[in-house]
């Protein structure tokens, strides 16, 4: 399989992870429908499972789970690096790390979100071949399995679309966490290669 089938299955990851305001509310139907269209049809009965269960939500009690779940959820917070190191100086390396791969790939952050946010992460892994995205991803594995482990799609609709990253992430061929890459160390990001490992 190859980018073309995987990336729009990350993007729409990443939108519907986002927080469901009233914009957020807005184009549902209309994800359900472009939803559709995707040709990675194991991620797209994960992504229409969750729409249909959103869309029967009233918008309180969808904001009311989204919050349970991802700002209260120690085990699911969506910012992946706090996951294993907190606030700790070690989470601030992987900001920095983040930042600058981002910034190599033409991709910017704004100051509105953290680079580990895993919706900005998903977004730039949409945006990109499967080649530059791979080692991002292969380096937080455990991390966004962690929080897929914790959701089960029965109990939390939001279980659904980590069943479809996973399943993006394992036909891109990543099934494990990988911290040493050669893009990530021929790039240098931080002066020595020997920081990039755990």
């Amino acid at each position: 399989m190859n980018h073309e089938d995987i990336n729009p299955v990350f993007q729409y990851c990443s939108i519907l992870l986002n927080y469901p305001d009233q914009d957020f509310q807005d184009i549902l139907a209309e994800a359900a429908e472009e939803a559709g269209n995707l040709s990675f049809f194991e991620a797209t009965n994960e992504l229409q499972q969750f729409l249909e269960k959103a869309r029967a939500l009233s918008p309180v009690d969808l904001v009311s789970i989204y919050v349970n779940t991802f700002d209260f959820g120690k085990k699911t917070n969506l910012y992946v690096t706090y996951l294993t190191n907190g606030e700790q100086r070690e989470r601030g390396m992987d900001l920095l790390f983040l930042k600058n791969y981002y910034k190599i790939h033409g991709f910017l952050v704004t100051h509105k979100e953290l680079p580990d946010y895993l919706p900005v992460m998903l977004e730039f892994a949409g945006l990109v071949d499967l080649a530059t995205s791979k080692p991002i991803l292969e380096r937080y594995y455990d991390q966004i399995k962690e929080i897929a482990d914790h959701l089960d799609p029965t109990h939390n609709l939001y279980g659904h679309i980590f069943k479809a990253i996973l399943l993006a992430m394992k036909s891109a061929g990543i099934i494990k966490l990988v911290r040493r890459s050669e893009e990530i160390c021929s790039n240098n990001f931080y002066g020595a290669c020997s920081l990039t490992l755990s």
